[in-house]
């Protein structure tokens, strides 16, 4: 019995009209539109054999099906990496943080969007990874650091890597891009060790400078407890515990400058965690706490207060960064000898003024001078990776031979944590007590 021919699919057509080209239309199980292929051929069999071709191609995966009504407007990289944020906004399991949103969105403007190096404006199904490779080293050659090309390309792979996964595009062309290094591009990129770990003497210094009690307590809970500023600003009077010298890490504010308004998020990676204290600190954060009315509004329950108050676009509502940087954090630097020196060889980290940030450096040396392990500061400092733990770790090690009342500390293994926190303040203390003589008063 003879087989059964096989119904073609599509259809071939004269195009146009009277011009002896032939062209195949995809079959709508495909396209619902039933789109023309692009090329024209000069037979009806040479143009069958294309469509069989193209449905083969299309079944087999090996091509992208078409999406969108004919005549739409050109997809481009803009529009993808803007539907992307605002899908990882809306995310109902994950959102990222408002931060992160001003982040990415700065990125496109300012990076993606240059215009001596613009990928926004191009056609997401013309981007390949010769593009996006001659992309990088354009907006090398724009004077962008090494960080900022970085996130640059990792938010357009994520948002290509989101296309594909939303069935508009076949493969991520990002993938493709390998970025090879040499000795020598290492060694241009070197620069001075980006954590400054202040000793014993210079956090009793910077620490007494501030007039008022609320902002010295405010240096000390961020060197000793490792937080950010964003997590110390937004303590709550509950997050000193009553029974035990603990203290909760788990909120920080936001603004959001889209919604105009002040928002509650989780801390930075979602890593909410209960840090120990010096049992003096503690003491003096719960007095703070039981002198606190606490009122019924978002921020009534604020451990630390500002003392200024801004109106307009953005109240304040937190300590403000900028204010107290001025105020407080400039002149206590400047006292404690950390305002950089210019001076210093090029890898010395005091070269450069000490920050906020690198408060949490003394809090692995916290660790590291109690006797704990990398992994024990990686779980005091709350890092998702305990690589980015190993440079406070590494040089918490190294500054301890330069610090001599810090090397001549030792730890008594057979106490508890907290009794081993106790003495290494007790001996932070007794070795700077003319500086810290009215530390927590």
């Amino acid at each position: 019995m003879a087989q059964r021919k096989r119904a073609l699919e599509g259809s071939v057509r004269e195009n146009p009209i009277g011009s002896g080209r032939w062209q195949g239309r995809l079959p709508r199980r495909l396209d619902e539109h039933r789109r023309p292929l692009p090329e024209t051929h000069a037979t009806p069999a040479e143009a069958r054999r294309a469509l069989n071709a193209a449905i083969a191609d299309l079944d087999r995966g090996q091509a992208q099906r078409p999406s969108g009504k004919p005549g739409d407007k050109v997809r481009r990289m803009s529009h993808v990496i803007t539907e992307y944020i605002d899908d990882r906004a809306h995310d109902g399991l994950d959102p990222i943080a408002t931060n992160t949103i001003r982040d990415y969105e700065e990125l496109l403007k300012n990076v993606i969007s240059h215009p001596h190096a613009n990928i926004a404006d191009a056609a997401v199904r013309l981007i390949d990874a010769p593009a996006l490779d001659t992309w990088v080293r354009r907006m090398r050659d724009q004077g962008f650091s090494q960080h900022r090309v970085k996130k640059a390309f990792a938010l357009v792979r994520a948002s290509l890597a989101w296309e594909v996964r939303q069935g508009r595009l076949l493969t991520n062309p990002a993938r493709e891009v390998r970025r090879v290094t040499t000795k020598t591009g290492r060694s241009r990129r070197a620069v001075a060790d980006p954590v400054l770990l202040p000793s014993w003497k210079e956090l009793a210094l910077l620490a007494s400078h501030p007039a008022r009690a609320e902002d010295r307590l405010l240096i000390l809970t961020m060197a000793w407890a490792g937080l950010r500023w964003s997590e110390a600003v937004g303590l709550s009077v509950t997050d000193v515990w009553s029974d035990r010298p603990r203290l909760s890490v788990r909120r920080v504010f936001t603004w959001s400058a889209k919604n105009k308004e002040w928002i509650v998020e989780e801390v930075k990676g979602g890593n909410s965690a209960v840090v120990p204290l010096p049992t003096p600190l503690w003491t003096a954060l719960r007095a703070l706490a039981d002198s606190r009315l606490i009122t019924d509004d978002m921020f009534g329950d604020l451990l630390f207060r500002p003392t200024r108050f801004g109106h307009g676009l953005r109240p304040t509502v937190t300590i403000h960064h900028s204010d107290w940087t001025k105020r407080v954090w400039y002149p206590a630097r400047r006292a404690a000898g950390l305002a950089g020196n210019p001076r210093l060889p090029e890898l010395d980290p005091r070269r450069r003024a000490v920050k906020i940030k690198d408060l949490r450096a003394y809090a692995a040396s916290v660790v590291v001078d109690s006797g704990g392990t990398m992994y024990e500061a990686a779980a005091l400092l709350r890092h998702a990776d305990v690589q980015t733990t190993n440079r406070y770790y590494a040089r918490a090690q190294s500054e301890k031979s330069q610090d001599p009342v810090r090397a001549a500390f030792r730890t008594n293994l057979t106490l508890t944590l907290d009794e081993r926190i106790d003495a290494l303040w007790t001996a932070w203390f007794s070795a700077h007590a003319d500086e810290v003589r009215d530390l927590l008063a």
